[in-house]
């Protein structure tokens, strides 16, 4: 087995969804993985122990983006499986629904998250992009079921 030798990593995160009203974009942080091909991915972070995925997703945005959420409420949880730099991951996202207190969020065209190791774009997907493919698998399928 190849990954014998690797553990898998396993992580519970939280991530916020957050659509622009007039337009249905969806806000994403733009990544690469180790090969350099482009992807999505909503919002979030790490659940810390003792911490609630709704503290989570208000912590982080707070945290990366300066924003301050409303609403939050729960969408749904996944359960996500994949291969990174030739490790096997393993990741179960709570994924949450919610809005910027202030509106003037919603007219930012692209900003950086703060506290990144790396550049790390924020942008504003629009709603009917395929591409670069949006993750973490599933989440597209959550938000047209819960708009």
């Amino acid at each position: 087995m190849e990954n014998a030798a690797r553990p898998i990593g396993l992580v519970v995160k939280a991530m916020a969804l957050i659509q622009r009203p007039r337009d249905g974009a969806l806000l994403v942080s733009e990544g690469s993985n180790p090969p350099g091909e482009l992807f999505h991915r909503p919002l979030g972070g790490h659940v810390e122990v003792g911490e609630y995925a709704a503290d989570t997703v208000r912590r982080e945005f707070e945290e990366e983006i300066g924003q301050e959420l409303v609403a939050v409420r729960l969408a749904g949880v996944l359960e996500n499986i994949f291969q990174w730099d030739g490790s096997t991951q393993h990741e179960i996202v709570f994924v949450m629904l919610a809005g910027f207190a202030d509106p003037s969020g919603y007219e930012i065209r692209e900003q950086s998250v703060r506290d990144a190791r790396t550049a790390t774009r924020v942008i504003w997907r629009p709603s009917a992009a395929e591409h670069p493919p949006l993750y973490p698998s599933g989440v597209g399928g959550l938000l047209r079921v819960a708009t």
